[in-house]
């Protein structure tokens, strides 16, 4: 167990990396940027660039790459997104809106980078033993990033004038604007944090595994079902949902095949949701009965 647990949590770390950049993006412009699957594939492939092409060490090549894909995250925020919001399109289109991005980033990277897959030059790796559970130093960047990120998503989403900012924006624009907030300051910063979480999120599970094109394609329904179970704009949910996600994930890999795994995962995720939507429902049902009940008397 304590393995299964130790393993979950390390192979969570990308997916909670993720989760957070989602959902900040998710709280505050209130539409599933299906093109935040490419911020993670960029931050792997910047990372690829700078470790394999040009040598650099590859623990020197994290942050860099992650604020390239910050950047990159800005700039689809600025020239795609932010255009489209001043003209008032709406949510629906721009979850479309979204996907064509997706498509167009993905294919991109295809032409640049090829369909090859990219292993990054960690050299001579450190292990270690953690309760008897070997792990390597790339594995425990991977968690200490995780803390350092949550903590920076968190104080800034709840201890921060931007916090405030973005806050205000998500629950009354119009108002938040008349009062003086200036939305494209607060999105600008809110698009780089998550861009940055997304880029980290793809140089690990790069890490773990290899990166291709399809990298962040592959893994971006999981993390709306973390970012929505662990509860829009909530960076402790985050956490909890994705960390538990991994811990299941590392479970039921050890009982049955990797692909059952995922699909066991995905519809554990849709039971969750049920019975957090029925609890929801509850209370309003009640205090409709109860509001009938007082006009009948």
């Amino acid at each position: 167990m304590i393995d299964l647990v130790l393993i979950g949590l390390i192979e969570a770390a990308p997916l909670v990396l993720a989760a957070i950049g989602f959902t900040l993006i998710y709280y505050l412009n209130g539409f599933i940027n299906v093109a935040y699957a490419e911020t993670m594939t960029s931050g792997a492939y910047f990372a690829v660039l700078l470790n394999v092409t040009l040598g650099l060490n590859f623990y020197v090549a994290i942050l860099p790459a992650a604020v390239m894909a910050g950047l990159l995250s800005v700039a689809t925020y600025l020239c795609v997104f932010r255009p489209a919001q001043r003209r008032g399109v709406g949510q629906v289109e721009m979850i479309v809106l979204s996907v064509g991005l997706s498509f167009l980033l993905r294919h991109t990277l295809r032409v640049v980078f090829g369909v090859e897959l990219y292993l990054f030059d960690l050299r001579d790796p450190s292990y270690f033993s953690i309760l008897g559970t070997g792990v390597t130093s790339a594995q425990l960047w991977a968690l200490a990033l995780v803390a350092v990120m949550v903590t920076g998503a968190y104080l800034m989403t709840y201890r921060s004038r931007y916090g405030q900012m973005m806050r205000a924006l998500a629950n009354n624009r119009d108002l938040a604007v008349a009062s003086g907030i200036d939305p494209t300051k607060a999105s600008v910063l809110v698009w780089f944090v998550a861009g940055v979480a997304g880029g980290l999120a793809g140089i690990f599970i790069g890490v773990f595994s290899f990166v291709d094109y399809q990298l962040g394609w592959n893994l971006v329904l999981v993390v709306v079902m973390v970012a929505i179970v662990g509860g829009i704009g909530n960076v402790r949910g985050a956490l909890v949902a994705g960390a538990a996600a991994g811990v299941v994930t590392a479970l039921l890999t050890r009982l049955t095949e990797p692909l059952y795994a995922q699909v066991l995962l995905l519809a554990l995720f849709i039971l969750v949701l049920r019975v957090k939507g029925s609890r929801r429902a509850g209370p309003s049902r009640t205090t409709s009965g109860l509001r009938a009940l007082v006009g009948r008397g």
